[in-house]
């Protein structure tokens, strides 16, 4: 399983050709502003969506973690791609 991490809007076109169904997606920093129009799964770094006030427009597909949780998940992936 790859972990895609995806720190820019922008960078969602470079990432989704590569996205396997088994892998997951990490969103931070302004990433998580394509939870908002994903549409799959995903998560998404707590804090960095209460900093832009998403927190309570999140769809149900979206899970919300922290920053441990994050070093958890790439630790746990056998490769981790990030996208900027």
């Amino acid at each position: 399983m790859t972990l895609h991490t995806i720190n820019k809007t922008s960078a969602l076109a470079l990432c989704e050709p590569h996205l396997c169904p088994e892998d997951g997606i990490v969103l931070l920093e302004d990433g998580v502003y394509l939870a908002l129009t994903l549409g799959k799964p995903a998560a998404a770094v707590r804090s960095d969506v209460e900093a832009r006030g998403l927190t309570d427009r999140l769809p149900a597909d979206i899970r919300l973690i922290s920053y441990d949780d994050f070093v958890s998940l790439a630790c746990e992936a056998d490769k981790v791609c990030s996208w900027f």
